[in-house]
């Protein structure tokens, strides 16, 4: 029986007398984390039953959308049946690599339930891998380097740089404050649309639309579109589809954004290049 560890939600593991509870909270918890750093429903699921199977179940299904997780583990008359809600999803990878880490040890034996739990809380309670000020140094030169392959000339690149830089700033500072990610994406595209024709309004030479267009890639749902697709590909199609609309939404927000500042700027008599 494990003692003395706890989940994150106030979940007290180890002190029901039934071994098969603790298991189904340990696959629960596993799935939870893979979801909520940005894993695909598939590797949730896989995981999940890996984990249950090693943990001794006889059979363990799992539905997993990116909205919740749907588990039942049986052994014998035994069945055990967990639902989980997911409110909070972003995009951590070495979480995700850490769980499958953690799988593949409680499969080969070399983790038991409980120290599989501790792990798990280990991966649940570490912080964030890279800090903000190189989140920050890599979005600029992220956006200066899709400004530099569309053609853009030095100033344009270094200026796409600068924009670069903002969207990364504002994009963690409404993060911190729980903005919706539409939200924030649509204020992030304002605030690029902005400072681009400022520059421009100072230096003509600006090649504006390739500043613009470099900025924002900062901003693409890159890894939602290619999660949508390996969940299609495996047969996942509500969970495609989920992704699909969230990456669709996340664009149509961005275009809103520099869309809304351009179309007021050539309204009130501006002139764009």
């Amino acid at each position: 029986m494990m003692m003395g560890l706890y989940w994150l939600f106030g979940k007290i593991i180890g002190m029901s007398d039934n071994f098969m509870v603790d298991v189904a909270d340990l696959v629960l918890f596993a799935g939870q984390l893979i979801l909520e750093n940005g894993g695909e429903t598939f590797r949730v699921e896989e995981t999940m039953v890996r984990m249950g199977l090693a943990g001794g179940a006889q059979s363990v299904d799992v539905f997993a959308i990116p909205q919740g997780i749907f588990c039942t583990i049986n052994k014998g008359l035994e069945t055990h049946t967990r639902v989980v809600r997911i409110h909070h999803r972003g995009f951590n990878l070495a979480k995700v690599l850490e769980v499958n880490r953690i799988s593949r040890q409680l499969s080969a034996g070399s983790l038991n339930v409980e120290q599989a739990y501790g792990e798990l809380l280990k991966v649940a309670r570490s912080k964030r891998r890279y800090p903000s000020w190189l989140r920050f140094i890599s979005g600029a030169l992220a956006s200066a380097s899709f400004s530099y392959l569309l053609g853009a000339h030095r100033g344009s690149v270094f200026v796409a740089g600068l924009t670069g830089l903002l969207v990364m700033v504002v994009i963690e500072f409404l993060e911190k404050r729980d903005v919706l990610i539409f939200v924030s994406v649509a204020i992030a595209g304002i605030m690029t649309a902005l400072a681009n024709l400022a520059v421009k309004s100072f230096w003509p030479a600006l090649q504006f639309d390739l500043a613009v267009i470099g900025s924002i890639m900062v901003l693409a749902p890159g890894l939602a579109i290619t999660t949508s697709v390996r969940d299609a590909l495996f047969e996942d199609l509500v969970s495609a589809s989920i992704r699909g609309v969230e990456a669709f939404g996340v664009a149509l927000s961005i275009a809103s954004g520099v869309g809304v500042v351009l179309t007021l700027y050539l309204w009130v008599g501006g002139t764009l290049p």
